[in-house]
């Protein structure tokens, strides 16, 4: 049977002042930050090329005003129809 030999390393096992604690919630922030970045970032592309925030618009401001002519063809000119009833009686 062979032996083994753990040694104790000495000092504490954990620290308890509190650094590891802060580096962890100053990694979270960082990866906060970045996704918050990266959202921005997508909306802002988002506006650019589909909502048109920085070009032409289709929409026109409230001084400008759009003309659009419609052309119908012209309806028969026709006599109004006269009821037998409605109609007024002969002269005699």
């Amino acid at each position: 049977m062979s032996q083994v030999n753990v040694n104790d390393p000495g000092g504490p096992y954990y620290r308890d002042d509190g650094g590891t604690t802060a580096a962890a919630g100053i990694n979270l922030l960082a990866v906060v930050l970045i996704i918050a970045v990266i959202i921005a970032i997508a909306v802002v592309a988002y506006g650019a090329f589909a909502g048109n925030w920085f070009g032409t618009s289709t929409r026109t401001s409230p001084g400008n005003s759009t003309t659009i002519n419609v052309s119908a063809p012209a309806a028969p000119n026709r006599a109004p129809a006269t009821s037998p009833i409605t109609s007024p009686a002969p002269s005699r």
